[in-house]
């Protein structure tokens, strides 16, 4: 899996692109179909596949018809193409239902619910971004003027919609995913503006959700080998029986809300800027956005550490050697993070 991952970022043709782009897609499947939860994972995961190659073949077909205009694959040579609604539309869908953005989500609760802890924490910091960093790649491909009068409003609406969705989870790992459909959205919003800092602020974005993510699936998956439950109702006060769990479990709640001194906090307020730059009217959508994310976390971290006490069945000893390594490798993560913005 890691070298397609390496080589989206390197390539500079646009069909070798699109092929590691899509054969880091096989890795999550093989692991759902492998070590799915459920009898019926081998048909979730070709539903996965279907849904996937539906959005992204018109993609290799528009490659192919550049290459009969300019008789090559590579970026530098085929920039000088002209622009149309069509293309970019196309290149936009290939790329968002990998992100995904609503509407396109459809097989991301599926996937993580099929997946194994390690295969959802692989597919939410690594495959999702992907998606990300192919439209930061064919940005050059893209009419953002178009885009920007077809779908800003869109995106704005299903910015809070899919907030307000997660405010009604039950399931916490349906609940991440579900987040992670809301905040995504913010990417392709940054791509639409029109400033210097709209590639910044969306690396931003993918790098901070990369690492938010994968940390909170990765709790789900430990709460999980002790409670054998993912019912935000069933786990709860955990502050009396696992005092580290729960400080691990607000560092993680601060992260993903962005707040300060956390620099994911920097990477919501370019957002945020960016996003009032397109419109004024994207000021009180932003406004719900930011109050239902404060809703669902608050949520489950309130129904987590805060309610009656439920018993556990195994010692926590096992559980912290464990959680120590993991907590300790997120931390040093995010202080290098800061470190390195500062200077």
């Amino acid at each position: 899996m890691l070298l397609p991952c390496i080589l989206v970022f390197f390539v500079c043709s646009g069909l070798f692109l699109y092929v590691s782009y899509e054969l880091s897609l096989l890795p999550i499947i093989y692991i759902i179909i492998k070590w799915g939860s459920y009898p019926e994972r081998s048909l979730r995961a070709l539903i996965l596949l279907i849904y996937t190659r539906i959005f992204s073949l018109p993609l290799i077909v528009r490659l192919f018809i550049i290459y009969s205009f300019t008789s090559s694959f590579y970026f530098s040579l085929v920039f000088t193409s002209s622009h149309s609604l069509l293309l970019s539309l196309i290149i936009f869908l290939a790329f968002c239902v990998k992100l995904p953005i609503y509407g396109l989500h459809h097989w991301l609760p599926i996937a993580h619910v099929e997946a194994p802890t390690f295969g959802s924490i692989i597919l939410a910091g690594v495959l999702l971004k992907l998606g990300g960093i192919g439209l930061i790649r064919f940005s050059s491909f893209l009419d953002f003027t178009l885009l920007k009068f077809i779908l800003v409003s869109y995106f704005l609406f299903f910015l809070v919609f899919s907030s307000l969705i997660c405010c009604f989870q039950s399931d916490f790992k349906r609940l991440i995913a579900y987040s992670s459909v809301a905040h995504i959205i913010a990417v392709p919003i940054s791509l639409l503006s029109f400033t210097h800092l709209r590639i910044k602020t969306a690396t931003y974005l993918i790098l901070f959700h990369g690492l938010s993510s994968p940390i909170l699936f990765s709790l789900v998956g430990l709460t999980y080998l002790f409670r054998a439950s993912r019912q935000l109702t069933l786990i709860r006060g955990l502050v009396l029986v696992a005092p580290f769990l729960s400080f691990v479990l607000i560092i993680s709640f601060l992260f993903t809300l962005s707040a300060p001194p956390y620099v994911s906090f920097f990477s919501e307020v370019l957002f945020f800027i960016l996003s009032y730059g397109l419109t004024s009217y994207s000021l009180p959508f932003l406004l719900l956005f930011a109050l239902l994310c404060l809703v669902y976390n608050l949520n489950w971290l309130s129904r987590f550490l805060f309610n009656s006490t439920s018993s556990f069945s195994s010692s926590f000893t096992l559980f912290y050697s464990f959680v120590i390594p993991i907590f300790m490798c997120h931390l040093m993560s995010f202080f290098f993070l800061f470190t390195s913005s500062v200077l």
